[in-house]
């Protein structure tokens, strides 16, 4: 199964429920930023990996990069639907980026400009025009808008791990 392809009605690990309207997901999307700064404030060693498959520093350096992603495909989807998009692997890009030495507090900064440019093409993602993803076929905005909207939301779920240790 293909962790961010929605196989029921709502992630059997965080609850997001892929039924959201486009606008709710926007809305979990504006508030990232903040949710994440409060989630960080309340984790004593946020660069520490504790076991986990990463820290909750390089979780905000990821969320970062999905919503710059997502920020791409939908203008992909607004400006040229028929060249399509790509996969990307994540853990390559984590490696790559070097998310382990990045700092949370310029992550957490770098958050909200990613957020705001999402949030502007999102708003340009026109609903009727779908783009070819290789993996999970034709996408239009609303999927793509959901796909990064349960992204964000499950990786808060993932920081907020840390807190409760």
């Amino acid at each position: 199964m293909v962790r961010w392809q929605p196989d029921s009605p709502a992630c059997a690990e965080c609850g997001f429920d892929w039924a959201i309207s486009r606008d709710d997901a926007a809305g979990l999307i504006a508030q990232i930023p903040d949710a994440a700064t409060a989630a960080l404030a309340r984790i004593q060693e946020p660069m520490q990996r504790t076991g986990e498959r990463w820290s909750a520093s390089m979780y905000v350096w990821h969320l970062v990069d999905v919503l710059r992603i997502g920020a791409e495909r939908l203008l992909t989807l607004a400006h040229e639907p028929g060249r399509g998009i790509t996969c990307w692997d994540e853990n390559a890009l984590a490696e790559v980026r070097r998310y382990a030495q990045l700092s949370p507090s310029v992550g957490l900064i770098v958050l909200r400009p990613a957020a705001r440019d999402w949030a502007e093409a999102a708003s340009k993602a026109p609903a009727g025009d779908i783009v070819r993803h290789p993996q999970f076929g034709d996408l239009g905005a609303l999927e793509i808008i959901r796909r990064n909207a349960h992204e964000v939301h499950h990786h808060l779920m993932d920081i907020n791990r840390y807190r409760d240790r």
